[in-house]
């Protein structure tokens, strides 16, 4: 063997002694979480993600690093939760569809005209946040943040609609597995089409869909509003969102990091939630600016009637639907009681 050779052969030796265990503990010793999304880059939900990322990033000095992967890049949610199965993917950031395609307990928060504004759902989601977590921790999954989508509204791509009942007869959306929107499809008598998001647009813009449904921001970040007509000026269902990861990864962060990860989440629930109302709140204004017509509908209360009749009827088996329900009423038998203890000063004659 040569000098030279000798060296190399000294070289290579000393670099595994020193340098590769350092290596090997600095990979261990950070940890990547990729999550999957289909909001889009601009989106309210996608930039407060971002935001918390960069507060764990900097709270963990850079020991856990988020990259978010947005706009459905890694698939539709079902295809994520998969991907998060297989190791692929370590979360995601999902609408009802996913959430009750992990959790199909939580299928109930979404039933059409189950809340009435933003502070039932509060409440609600206050009180049962633990039992929503346990759902998901049963399906080896960690729920990092509960939040929403917002509430939902109707939107056609023709002029001619005054309420839900012109729906009949015409071409809606209806998302791959939403049993729910499905049984309303029906109720409206409309033709069906069942699609993955990513291909909604397209489907609107060859006049394959003319009814959809969805929250004002998402109408106007996915591009569909460019193809409405009129919007159906009534949020008739409320859609949750929530931030998972995998519990098995979860589990193997050291406790300290994985402490600050969970905390710098709970604590940015009340922000990011008013993040997305505001978000929600101006594209409203957005889609009126485009000339979007908005209609009110005379005829919402039939289609309460209906849905409650034939739809809320399918979850009277649900402990959970029973619970929640009965802690709406309680809830809004406590706000009448709140109105009619206000005392008014009587106007004193003249």
């Amino acid at each position: 063997m040569t000098v030279k050779k000798i060296r190399v052969f000294l070289i290579k030796i000393i670099f595994f002694y020193f340098f590769v265990p350092v290596l090997s503990v600095f990979a261990d010793d950070t940890y990547t979480l990729k999550i999957g999304t289909l909001a889009p880059e601009n989106s309210s939900w996608v930039q407060s993600i971002n935001d918390i990322s960069d507060r764990v990033y900097q709270k963990t000095q850079g020991k856990i690093k988020i990259i978010l992967y947005t706009g459905g890049v890694m698939g539709d949610e079902e295809e994520m939760i998969r991907k998060i199965r297989m190791g692929q993917l370590q979360g995601g950031g999902f609408t009802i569809n996913g959430i009750k395609k992990i959790a199909p307990e939580l299928e109930v928060l979404d039933l059409p005209f189950m809340f009435r504004d933003e502070k039932e759902v509060d409440y609600i989601y206050d009180k049962f946040f633990d039992e929503f977590e346990k759902y998901f921790e049963q399906r080896g999954f960690k729920l990092l943040l509960f939040t929403e989508q917002g509430f939902i509204y109707f939107y056609s791509t023709y002029d001619k609609v005054e309420g839900y009942k012109d729906f009949y007869g015409r071409k809606m959306w209806v998302w791959v597995g939403e049993q729910n929107t499905e049984k309303v499809g029906k109720i409206l008598g409309c033709k069906l089409l069942k699609l993955k998001v990513p291909d909604v647009f397209s489907a609107i813009e060859a006049g394959m869909v003319e009814i959809f449904q969805t929250s004002p921001m998402a109408c106007l970040s996915l591009q569909w509003c460019k193809l409405v007509k009129v919007m159906i000026n009534y949020p008739y269902r409320f859609e949750p969102g929530a931030i998972i990861i995998s519990k098995k990864y979860f589990d193997n962060i050291p406790g300290d990091l994985k402490n600050v990860l969970e905390d710098e989440f709970k604590k940015s629930r009340a922000g990011f939630t008013a993040k997305v109302r505001d978000g929600q709140k101006s594209a409203l204004e957005k889609l009126k600016f485009l000339g979007i017509k908005f209609v009110e509908p005379k005829d919402k209360d039939w289609l309460e009637s209906e849905i409650k009749g034939k739809l809320w009827s399918s979850f009277e088996n649900s402990d959970l639907f029973k619970k929640i329900k009965d802690s709406l009423e309680e809830l809004r038998k406590k706000e009448e009681k709140k109105e009619g203890d206000i005392y008014v000063v009587p106007e004193k004659n003249q």
